[in-house]
C-alpha cells in the first residue's frame, strides 16, 4: 500500500464530509476540520495548502473559493466553496493522486482529524485564496 493512501482516503473523506447545497443553483460548501500535527507552525500549514490551492485547486472544475480558518493552536478547517456539490466530489476522488495534498496531510494527525469539528464552534479566517 503506498505509505499516503491511508492518510489520503481520510483526507478525501474529511474533504468531502460535509457538502451543503440548499437549493438549485445554490453554492456547495464543503467543511474540512483537522487537527494539527504537533510541532507545525501555522506558517508551514499556510505554506503546504498554498501549493494545495496552487497545483490542484484551482485546477479543479467548480472551484470558487477556500478558507483556512483556526479554532485554537490545534484545531483548524478548509471551507472549499464550489459551483456543484458534484464539482467537490470529483475533485475530492482527485486528491489520492495529488502530491501537494499528500504534503499538506501529512501535517495534520489523521487520526485526531477523523473526530474533529464536532459541536458549535468559533473561527478565526487565517487565509483566504
Amino acid at each position: 500500500m503506498h505509505k499516503y493512501l491511508s492518510p489520503l482516503l481520510l483526507g478525501i473523506t474529511l474533504l468531502t464530509s460535509t457538502i451543503n447545497v440548499n437549493a438549485e443553483g445554490s453554492i456547495a460548501v464543503e467543511w474540512a476540520p483537522f487537527i494539527k500535527a504537533s510541532g507545525v507552525s501555522d506558517q508551514e500549514l499556510i505554506k503546504a495548502a498554498d501549493l494545495v490551492n496552487k497545483d490542484f485547486l484551482t485546477n479543479q472544475k467548480g472551484f470558487i473559493k477556500r478558507e483556512l480558518v483556526k479554532k485554537n493552536n490545534s484545531e483548524y478547517a478548509d471551507i472549499i466553496y464550489w459551483q456543484t456539490k458534484d464539482n467537490a466530489i470529483t475533485a475530492g476522488n482527485a486528491v489520492s493522486n495529488c502530491a501537494q495534498c499528500g504534503e499538506y496531510f501529512k501535517l495534520m494527525d489523521m487520526e485526531a482529524s477523523s473526530k474533529a469539528g464536532a459541536g458549535f464552534s468559533h473561527y478565526e479566517i487565517i487565509k483566504i485564496w
